[in-house]
C-alpha cells in the first residue's frame, strides 16, 4: 500500500531517481517523455549520432527503465499517478524545487566563474603566488631564466589589475594596448640581460626548490592559458587573450628553465643563458602578433579572435556537427523527415534543452539553440553528396556508406553488450 505522505529527498536518492524526479516539475509526464529527458543528456553533450545509434531498442529499455522507477516513486510517496502520465506531489514539488533552487545557486557560481572580471582577479592572486615562489628560487639560483620570468610575473600581477580596471570601467582597448607595450618592453629587457650574460657566465644553483618553483609554474600557468582563452574567446575580450598569450609564454619559459637548470647540474650553464634568449625572443614575438592584431582593430572593428581559436574546442565543434550530420541521415533513411524544413526543424527541436529543468537550473541552457550549427550540418551534407532533393529528399550511396559506418557499433560498444549479455545469462541460469 503506498505511503500516505512523502519522505524528504536524500542524499542517497540524488542520482537516476532524483534525475526522473526533477523531469516532472513542469509537469506530468508519461514514461516515454521521461525517457526522452533521460536521452536529451546525450544530446546535449553532441552525441546525437550514437542517440540515432541506439534506436528504437535503446529507447524501449529506456522507457522501461523510467516506468519502474517511476513505479517505485509512486510506492515511495514521490509521485502520483493520473491516468498515463506521473507528477510530483505537493509536498515533493518543494523538495524538488529546493533542490533545484540549490543547482541554480550553483549555475550562478559557475557564471561568476566565467566572467572576465572574476578571471582578471583570479590572474591576479595566481601571479602574485607564484611571484613570491620563483623570484626567491631565481635568487636563490642565480637563473637568468627564472629571474626574467619571475619578473614578467610580477608584471604580469600588474597587468591583471589593469584588466579589471579595463572590464570595470570599459576600457578595454586602452588596456590591451598598454598590455602589449608591457610585453614589448619586457622582452626587450629579458633579451638585454641574456646578451649580457653571454660576457659574464655564471652557472646557476639548480638545487630542488629551484626546480619544484619551475614545475609549480608550468602547471599554474598551463591552468590559467586555458581559463584565460577561454573565458576570453567567450566574451570576446582582447585584454584576456592578450594575458592567455603570456601565460601560454610562461608555460613554455618555464619547460625552458628547467632545461636551463638541468644543463648546469651536467656542467653546461651556457644553456641557461641560451635558454633567457628564447624566452626572450618568444615573448618579443607574441607582442608583436598582439601589436599588429591591435593596430588592427584600432578602426572601431571587433578584432578578429579567430586565429586564437583552441584546438579541443573546434575538435569537439566538428564533432559535433558530424554527429548532428548523422542524426540528420539517420531521420531521413527512416522517413521520420522528408524535406529539408522538416530536417531542420526537428534538429531545432532535438537541440532545444529549455524543457530539461537540470540544465535550465544550472543555467546551461538560456536561449533558443543556434540554428547556424543545424544549417551548416545540413549543408555539408548536401555539399558532400549525402543527400540529395529539392522537394523531397533522398540519401545517396555515399550517404547510405556514412549512415553504415556510423551505425557501426563501436568496441566499447560491443564490449558493454557482451557484458550485458553475460549478465542476463548469468541470471537466468541463477533462476534455473
Amino acid at each position: 500500500m503506498r505511503r500516505e505522505h512523502s519522505r524528504r529527498f536524500q542524499h542517497d536518492d540524488y542520482g537516476e531517481r532524483w534525475e526522473i524526479a526533477a523531469s516532472l516539475v513542469d509537469g506530468p509526464k508519461t514514461p516515454q517523455e521521461v525517457a526522452d529527458h533521460l536521452n536529451s543528456y546525450l544530446r546535449f553533450v553532441g552525441l546525437l549520432g550514437l542517440a540515432a545509434r541506439l534506436g528504437r531498442a535503446h529507447d524501449t529499455r529506456l522507457a522501461e527503465f523510467a516506468e519502474r522507477t517511476l513505479q517505485e516513486l509512486l510506492q515511495m510517496g514521490w509521485v502520483e499517478q493520473q491516468g498515463e502520465r506521473y507528477a510530483l506531489t505537493s509536498l515533493d514539488r518543494s523538495e524538488a524545487d529546493r533542490v533545484l533552487s540549490e543547482l541554480r545557486e550553483s549555475g550562478a557560481n559557475l557564471k561568476q566563474f566565467l566572467q572576465p572580471q572574476t578571471v582578471s582577479k583570479l590572474s591576479l592572486v595566481a601571479h602574485l603566488v607564484l611571484a613570491a615562489v620563483k623570484l626567491p628560487a631565481g635568487l636563490w639560483s642565480g637563473s637568468v631564466g627564472l629571474i626574467n620570468d619571475a619578473t614578467d610575473t610580477l608584471l604580469d600581477g600588474v597587468a591583471s589589475l589593469m584588466v579589471y580596471a579595463g572590464l570595470r570601467y570599459d576600457r578595454e582597448r586602452l588596456v590591451n594596448t598598454l598590455l602589449v607595450l608591457i610585453m614589448l618592453a619586457t622582452g626587450a629587457l629579458t633579451f638585454y640581460e641574456a646578451i649580457r650574460r653571454l660576457f659574464t657566465p655564471f652557472a646557476p644553483d639548480a638545487d630542488l626548490f629551484t626546480f619544484a618553483a619551475a614545475i609549480i609554474s608550468a602547471l599554474v600557468c598551463a591552468l590559467l592559458w586555458l581559463y584565460q582563452r577561454f573565458v576570453g574567446l567567450r566574451s570576446g575580450s582582447m585584454p584576456l587573450i592578450t594575458q592567455s598569450v603570456d601565460s601560454r609564454n610562461h608555460v613554455l619559459v618555464a619547460a625552458s628553465v628547467t632545461a636551463g637548470l638541468v644543463g648546469s647540474r651536467l656542467r653546461f650553464p651556457l644553456l641557461d643563458t641560451l635558454v633567457g634568449l628564447a624566452v626572450a625572443g618568444l615573448i618579443l614575438k607574441s607582442a608583436v602578433e598582439l601589436a599588429i592584431e591591435t593596430v588592427r582593430a584600432m578602426d572601431d572593428e571587433r578584432a578578429d579572435l579567430s586565429r586564437y581559436a583552441m584546438a579541443p574546442a573546434e575538435w569537439y565543434k566538428q564533432f559535433r556537427q558530424g554527429q548532428l550530420g548523422d542524426w540528420m541521415l539517420y531521420m531521413v533513411d527512416r522517413g521520420n523527415a522528408k524535406d529539408r524544413a522538416e530536417v531542420a526543424r526537428q534538429a531545432q527541436q532535438a537541440l532545444d534543452f529549455r524543457s530539461n529543468p537540470t540544465l535550465r537550473a544550472l543555467g546551461l541552457v538560456s536561449e533558443a539553440p543556434d540554428g547556424e550549427i543545424v544549417q551548416q550540418s545540413l549543408q555539408q551534407l548536401f555539399e558532400g553528396g549525402f543527400l540529395v532533393g529539392d522537394g523531397q529528399l533522398q540519401i545517396t550511396p555515399a550517404g547510405q556508406q556514412r549512415l553504415q559506418r556510423s551505425m557501426r557499433p563501436t568496441r566499447a560498444e560491443r564490449h558493454a553488450f557482451a557484458v550485458q549479455q553475460e549478465r542476463r545469462s548469468r541470471k537466468g541460469r541463477w533462476h534455473a
